[in-house]
């Protein structure tokens, strides 16, 4: 037992004096700076900057003297309400979060004092590193030793993030009441204070119970901390949440997507970390304001309503670069970057991949089967019946060209069985789909995120020149040092004559020579100039792909909680976006040249003949 006493003695007294050594250190060490050269900056493809945060954070920034009392009382209540108290550690926090996760076995209660939230922000990343704790511990004893309790305060204020894209005080009170920070009232005060805990969480603008009950402890712990009266909790809980009826935002926040997918690749390059975001960087980009402008206003123009989502990528084919991005129809309700993340089916997108693997084979765009409907005995001893859509059937041999103007199922599964299931599962394989080698496969029944899709027909789009799509050109330290170029690696993979062919039979999507027993898909959408397309639908998810040889759109509508797309406005969106974009963007015309390996050939769209007075459509020299 005696022994026992004098082991915690020791580790008491050892711990004791690694905490007098850092505070001494932390003391010699100096003031620290406050990481001003902390910044990363966002430049598009004119050298413009279009982002640029110091801290990682931008904003507004206020003293305290113009930030209402109650806000400050209320944030100090229910975030850490020995403040003024202790020298950066609570360490009476931090005994009552031991008993309850150490000796009651649960981990939901922590001690994280404001200095050292302050510390996170102005210093470190997310890292869950213990490499990363003792260096939030020194910059939290840098913090309290050489800083006043109220410049810890202001500072934090300004930099904690509320949700919805917004950091800082007067932020986020411009943004959820439109008024000032210093304009504030008690329920205005609590409430924001109680979203700092949980911003996605607590957000009165997504879930106002949720808010309220979150904004009810906030005044609690006011009370017992005797800053407001019995009466003035009861009276400031039945008050409503008073929020803005409009939120305005930051102008610059519609391009907040596509500064996600950047700061996504820079992770993935190996420059998200301390040792470079310390220094600050500089950030050389392919993002194109114009088009990400254009595609904002569209979109806004839409009104999407409800829970209907969307998501756009637009890059060029030419050079693999992503040229702008929307994740989510606003960035202020949900920074989740569906472009990106979210994994849909495909639908009928996957056709034109079936189809290079066809011309690869043989195939060209007189290339006919009969269109009926039709039960597949499958290898396995199984059946496959698929339909077109509204079930109307050619029930005649269709041409390859209106298989994919029109885009027939039958036509579509025929070939795939013909050429074998494992070559679209392989093709697929390819690019980081995860396929099964299955009929229903050539009908689009496989899962990708838009960024993927996007990248797959960029490589059709080029002629076969295939580099993954990028958004980082460059990136240049604080010190004008150059410390990553993007360099081009563009390798050709697949057949050009294959693409050049595939990219003229997209055309026909807008012919309407082909809508006889069903309607060439984009018809009703017609684009001044020339360009390839391919639509997709499924009950919950419809996609478009349109492009020339400098531009590429790819989109997506549909729900996060995959519920079915009945409303027809609904099912045409994407479709309304792309071509909306497509006719303002493309300035004149540009198509792809004829190679010597290719004839031009005028053939009939139903019958595939030759006939002078058809399409012209390009085959292979030397094919049937």
């Amino acid at each position: 037992m005696i022994r026992f006493i004098k082991r915690i003695v020791y580790c008491f007294v050892g711990l004791l004096t690694f905490l007098l050594l850092m505070y001494l250190v932390a003391f010699c060490v100096g003031e620290p700076e406050l990481n001003k050269d902390r910044y990363i900056k966002l430049y598009d493809d004119q050298n413009e900057i279009f982002y640029q945060s110091i801290n990682n954070y931008s904003g507004q920034y206020v003293s305290l003297e113009n930030v209402n009392p109650y806000f400050l009382k209320a944030i100090v209540s229910i975030e850490d309400k020995r403040f003024y108290q202790h020298h950066g550690f609570d360490y009476v926090g931090i005994s009552r979060a031991i008993k309850t996760n150490v000796l009651k076995r649960k981990t939901s209660q922590g001690a994280s004092t404001i200095t050292q939230q302050y510390a996170r922000l102005l210093y470190l990343t997310n890292e869950k590193t213990w490499s990363r704790k003792v260096k939030e511990a020194f910059f939290t004893l840098q913090l309290e030793t050489h800083l006043s309790k109220k410049e810890i305060l202001e500072g934090y204020i300004n930099n904690v993030y509320f949700g919805h894209g917004i950091y800082g005080i007067e932020n986020a009170s411009q943004y959820f009441y439109g008024k000032k920070a210093k304009e504030l009232t008690l329920n205005e005060a609590s409430m924001l204070a109680g979203v700092v805990n949980g911003p996605q969480y607590y957000s009165p603008i997504l879930n106002k119970e949720r808010a309220k009950q979150r904004q009810s402890l906030v005044l609690k712990a006011m009370y017992d901390n005797q800053m407001i009266t019995q009466s003035i909790l009861e009276a400031t809980q039945k008050q409503t949440l008073n929020l803005a009826s409009e939120h305005s935002l930051n102008e610059n926040m519609s391009t907040y997507y596509y500064k996600d997918t950047v700061l996504e690749e820079l992770e993935e390059l190996g420059f998200y970390n301390n040792q470079y975001l310390n220094k600050g960087l500089n950030i050389y980009t392919s993002f194109n304001s114009e088009y990400q402008n254009t595609l904002n206003d569209i979109i806004k123009e839409k009104k999407i309503q409800g829970d209907l989502q969307c998501a756009f990528t637009v890059a060029n084919p030419k050079t693999n670069q992503l040229q702008a991005l929307i994740g989510g129809k606003d960035y202020a309700n949900s920074q989740y970057n569906r472009a990106i993340h979210a994994s849909r089916q495909i639908g009928s997108t996957a056709k034109p991949f079936l189809y290079y693997l066809a011309l690869e084979n043989g195939f060209n765009p007189s290339t006919r089967f009969l269109c009926e409907p039709t039960t597949f005995k499958l290898s396995n001893n199984t059946t496959y019946s698929p339909a077109n859509f509204h079930q109307k059937y050619a029930y005649q041999e269709i041409t390859l060209a209106q298989a994919i103007a029109v885009s027939d199922n039958i036509y579509a599964v025929k070939t795939h069985l013909f050429l074998g299931t494992e070559n679209l599962r392989d093709f697929l394989k390819s690019y980081g789909i995860n396929a099964k080698n299955n009929a229903s496969l050539a009908l689009g029944t496989v899962n990708t995120n838009i960024y993927n899709l996007s990248n797959i027909y960029c490589n059709i789009a080029s002629g076969g020149k295939y580099q993954h799509l990028y958004t980082i050109e460059k990136i240049v330290d604080h010190q004008g040092k150059t410390i990553y170029q993007h360099k081009n690696q563009r390798i050709q993979n697949l057949n050009k004559e294959s693409c050049l062919i595939l990219n003229q039979l997209l055309t026909g999507t807008f012919n309407k020579q082909f809508s006889t027993y069903l309607n060439a898909t984009m018809e009703n959408y017609q684009t001044k100039y020339k360009v390839a397309c391919k639509t997709g639908s499924t009950d919950y998810d419809n996609l478009i792909v349109a492009y020339n040889p400098n531009i590429l759109i790819n989109g997506w509508v549909g729900y996060d909680d995959n519920r079915k797309i009945e409303n027809s406005q609904e099912k045409v969106l994407a479709k309304e976006v792309a071509i909306n974009f497509l006719n303002k963007e493309i300035k004149k015309e540009s198509w792809y040249k004829l190679t010597s390996k290719l004839n031009a050939i005028a053939i009939n769209p139903i019958y595939g003949n030759i006939d002078e007075t058809g399409i012209v459509y390009w085959f292979r020299k030397g094919s049937p």
